[in-house]
């Protein structure tokens, strides 16, 4: 029997006010596909091809910066 594991397309950064397990809700993203970080310095070493999710400005819309950071994604791919 084997175990599947989600892959984790989406790293999750806070800050000071804001905590990186609140980010998924906000941006509309599975939670089990997210990893979080506290903090930016934070290292996350077996991978790189994440999008970045981060605390935006109060009023910003989340859904949009989203499909905003997938586009940039698959430009850079």
């Amino acid at each position: 029997m084997s175990i599947l594991i989600p892959e984790k397309r989406y790293l999750c950064i806070g800050n000071d006010k804001v905590r990186a397990e609140w980010l998924p809700r906000w941006y509309g993203v599975p939670h089990d596909e997210c990893i979080f970080r506290a903090y930016p310095n934070e290292p996350v070493y077996w991978r790189v091809n994440f999008i970045v999710l981060k605390p935006l400005p109060l009023g910003s819309d989340y859904k949009k910066q989203l499909c905003i950071l997938k586009t940039e994604k698959l430009l850079w791919q």
